[in-house]
């Protein structure tokens, strides 16, 4: 899959000529040497629109200051091989944008042009899904849906589209411990049962919770005898950790990137804001493409 970083790499012509003059141009230009074969020197790829289509190169070149001198010109796609999808889109998700190219793609097709909202361009070509990452958001639920699920569904589309990323779910769902022996840490949770927080737990009573829930019931009730289930998504392994993934702790000092079975994750506050999912997110992505 090619699919330019920036979309300032991209630069753009426009000609009434055909694709084969173009191309032609192109090749003639290249083998000269003075400013008329001289590109912007940001400029890793080219889009060509002429009259009977368009034809997408990747371009090298050298030189100092704005404007550089072409040292290789490489035709990735032209003519019917290559579409244009008519949508306005935001060109910083680009989770979506492989997506929608990859809806396009036939025997014929593999290379899609996409136009900003800002009116710059940017393409894909031989779109891969497989080159993006996926990442297991695990939580707990209820309340439906759980916290961290709800803030990666609310930056999706936003600030996490940039990140080439697809999320899976990997929930635990508390309603399966319910029961009048059932203690879990919160009644906001509304599950049938006992709870740490507003009641006096006694006998008999199985603590359905983290670390932090068994301190606290040990420290208020030193001499109950009860069960634990432990759902801490770093130590109970009731999560099957399978891929990368986000979680969230109540401990704050567990925060930052781990690593589980040799597989890499990252943690955020129980609370944690969009900035600190995102953040978060961009450091584990970094580390798994590093």
């Amino acid at each position: 899959m090619i699919f330019p970083p920036e979309y300032k790499a991209v630069g753009v012509i426009r000609t009434d000529e055909t694709l084969s003059v173009a191309h032609d141009e192109l090749l003639r230009r290249k083998t000269i040497r003075n400013t008329e074969s001289e590109m912007y020197f940001l400029s890793e790829y080219l889009i060509i629109f002429a009259s009977d289509g368009c034809a997408i190169y990747a371009v090298t070149s050298k030189g100092k200051g704005l404007f550089w001198s072409v040292t290789s010109l490489t035709q990735i796609a032209s003519g019917d091989e290559v579409v244009q999808h008519d949508e306005l889109v935001n060109m910083h998700n680009r989770t979506r944008l492989v997506k929608i190219a990859r809806e396009y793609e036939t025997d014929t097709v593999n290379t899609i042009i996409f136009k900003s909202v800002d009116q710059h361009l940017t393409f894909v070509h031989k779109p891969d899904i497989n080159e993006l990452i996926e990442i297991d958001v695990i939580d707990v639920v209820p309340p439906v849906p759980g916290w961290l699920t709800y803030m990666v569904g609310e930056l999706s589309d936003c600030l996490l589209g940039e990140l080439g990323v697809v999320f899976t779910h990997n929930i635990l769902d508390l309603r399966q411990f319910e029961g009048k022996d059932a203690v879990f840490p919160c009644f906001t949770s509304g599950l049938s049962g006992r709870y740490l927080d507003s009641e006096e737990i006694t006998e008999p009573a199985t603590l359905i919770g983290c670390d932090i829930s068994k301190m606290i019931l040990d420290q208020r009730f030193p001499n109950l005898h009860y069960k634990f289930i432990n759902i801490c998504s770093q130590t109970s392994g009731l999560y099957p950790i399978t891929k990368p993934f986000i979680a969230r702790c109540c401990q704050s000092e567990r925060s930052g990137l781990v690593e589980i079975d040799g597989i890499d994750g990252v943690v955020v506050h129980w609370a944690a804001s969009g900035y600190e999912v995102a953040d978060a997110l961009r450091n584990l992505v970094q580390k798994i493409r590093s």
